[in-house]
């Protein structure tokens, strides 16, 4: 058998490639070392959502979605292409669905991103071709610990890997040649949620190299990073001596933490090969989301064994270095923790997939500089009201998000159960923020010296000086937008709105709207304005105030 893609040999090949093709969007650091995605020269923030797996695999389907899209005030669209459906056939390539999404996107003035469902999807490979499916032999499973194959195709399997990553880098060719110049495929995920749902693969292949020498790329990057190495690595590498050589076993031990580690090591060498083919001809930037671990107490093959969860994040970091972002699908509740473990120094937060809830992208572009954030089966969230309107705010402060992104000018505001005010300091003031609701959140940026942009719904805000001699007062309040970064002012805020100008309470934008909606402030229901003839009802959605400040 020819030699697997663990050895160092061929992880030196990959680091070796060269990028040279010029790409509509990057990643950078900006200049308060925050990573941005520059799309088109200037910083864009995806304020997406992700298509359910089944809407873009076809034409006719996909393209009763763009309108109602629209409607969310998405800027981003993540959309799948499935292998089996672009090459139905080895070596025969069907554009129709790619063509699709491009020009739809492009038409509504929309950005994607491209998840390939190519060997695996949520740990299973489904999606990929039956020519690959029925060629056992070639293409070879998974086993378990009965030797019995699996439907999973195996990581281990050169042939597969190959085939994959032919067939993405022509799709990614086609991409550069219709898209480069207008730009509107701005991010690429090979695969998705991988790993298995087992302690390792017993395949023939898989116990050889369980059997082998560590990779030195990863002995080096444990010795290196090892100050700030994940605990989860960490503590078994040193349990087992911290050896630089040696076996999987030798170093880290025979147990269920080396099978989990030689299992990352070869899905994450196995994905970086199929997104450095597409990234040798045109070097989008690259994310590989994860199934997340769900209770601490899980064990690998509880959650998919070999994905990016955070426990393994420093292996696959250094096992694929053409993947520049490891994303988590968030769907538990522990939001905050959960992006503050993935939001690292050597890795922007990117969520390609979570819950419609507003107050979670709130915080993710205030509190963490995020690159995107993104619920899936966004088509389902047609109709809701606050989660459009929520998206609307965030767009028109857009200007502000970037340029004060990574910075301690720019704050997210969320609460949750346990919290009942949170104190900030911000330039000579401190913040005291206090909630009035449950479902409290938004964000504040100072853009000024005694400027406040604060955008949000349920919460107050209460200005003082961070100098004990003097007093933090509350100049003015308006409420109001932006529309091309110029404010527009509704109301001019004062008495009763603002208690004489003692605290800024964010109670939201208030519409009335005889229409029936998905969902509203659930503490404002009983505002229900009658006019005749009609009956209308008042819809809570987050609002903007600029807030001038004075010390004294």
């Amino acid at each position: 058998m020819k030699k697997l893609i663990t050895t160092i040999l061929y992880f030196t090949f990959l680091l070796g490639i060269s990028i040279k093709a010029e790409v509509p969007s990057k990643l950078i650091r900006n200049e308060n070392g925050s990573w941005q995605l520059i799309v088109n020269g200037k910083p864009f923030i995806m304020l997406a959502g992700e298509l359910h797996n089944s809407s873009a695999s076809t034409t006719e389907y996909l393209n009763s979605l763009w309108e109602p899209l629209k409607t969310l005030n998405l800027n981003t669209v993540l959309a799948p292409i499935a292998w089996e459906q672009f090459e139905p056939q080895e070596g025969t390539f069907d554009y129709t669905l790619i063509d699709s999404l491009i020009s739809g996107a492009r038409k509504n003035g929309l950005k994607l991103g491209i998840l390939w469902f190519g060997s695996w999807k949520n740990g299973e490979s489904s999606y990929a071709p039956t020519w690959v499916k029925e060629d056992t032999k070639r293409f070879f499973r998974v086993k378990n610990a009965d030797g019995k194959d699996i439907e999973t195709l195996s990581p281990f399997c050169e042939n597969t890997m190959k085939a994959d990553a032919k067939a993405f880098k022509v799709l990614v060719e086609y991409i550069k040649k219709v898209d480069r110049e207008t730009g509107t495929v701005i991010a690429l995920q090979p695969e998705n949620e991988v790993g298995i749902f087992q302690d390792m693969d017993y395949s023939k292949a898989s116990l050889k190299v369980y059997e082998q020498e560590v990779p030195q790329a990863l002995i080096q990057y444990m010795k290196k990073k090892r100050k700030n190495l994940r605990s989860e690595l960490l503590s078994v590498w040193e349990e087992s001596g911290a050896r630089t050589s040696g076996s999987w076993k030798d170093v880290f031990g025979d147990n269920a933490w080396s099978k989990s580690f030689y299992t990352t090591w070869q899905y994450a060498t196995y994905i970086d090969y199929v997104a450095a083919s597409a990234k040798e001809i045109y070097p989008l930037p690259v994310f590989c989301n994860c199934w997340l671990v769900q209770k601490a107490e899980d064990m690998p093959g509880v959650y998919p064994n070999g994905g990016p969860v955070s426990r393994v994040m420093d292996i696959w970091k250094a096992a694929a270095p053409h993947v520049d972002v490891l994303a988590p699908d968030i769907y538990l509740s522990d939001f905050k923790n959960i992006v503050a473990d993935y939001h690292r120094a050597d890795n922007p937060l990117l969520i390609p997939e979570s819950v419609m809830k507003p107050a979670n992208a709130f915080w993710v572009f205030g509190e963490h500089g995020a690159l995107c954030y993104s619920p899936f089966g966004i088509e389902d969230g047609v109709g809701n009201f606050t989660f459009a309107q929520s998206y609307k705010v965030l767009d028109e402060l857009m200007p502000f998000i970037t340029k004060h992104q990574g910075s301690n000018r720019i704050i997210g505001v969320m609460k949750t159960a346990d919290e009942s005010e949170r104190t900030v300091t911000m330039g000579d003031y401190q913040l005291r923020i206090t909630y009035d609701a449950e479902d409290a959140y938004g964000m504040i940026i100072q853009n000024e010296k005694n400027e406040f942009i604060v955008a949000g719904i349920n919460f107050k805000v209460h200005f003082a000086s961070t100098n004990p001699k003097k007093i933090g007062y509350i100049k003015q309040v308006w409420e109001g937008g932006y529309t091309d970064g110029k404010w527009k002012a509704t109301r001019l805020l004062n008495g009763d709105e603002t208690y004489h100008n003692a605290v800024l309470i964010a109670k939201g934008r208030r519409t009335l709207t005889s229409e029936k909606v998905n969902d509203y402030n659930a503490d404002h229901t009983d505002e229900i304005f009658v006019y005749s003839p009609s009956s209308y009802q008042a819809i809570w959605s987050p609002g903007i105030y600029r807030v001038t400040t004075y010390l004294r």
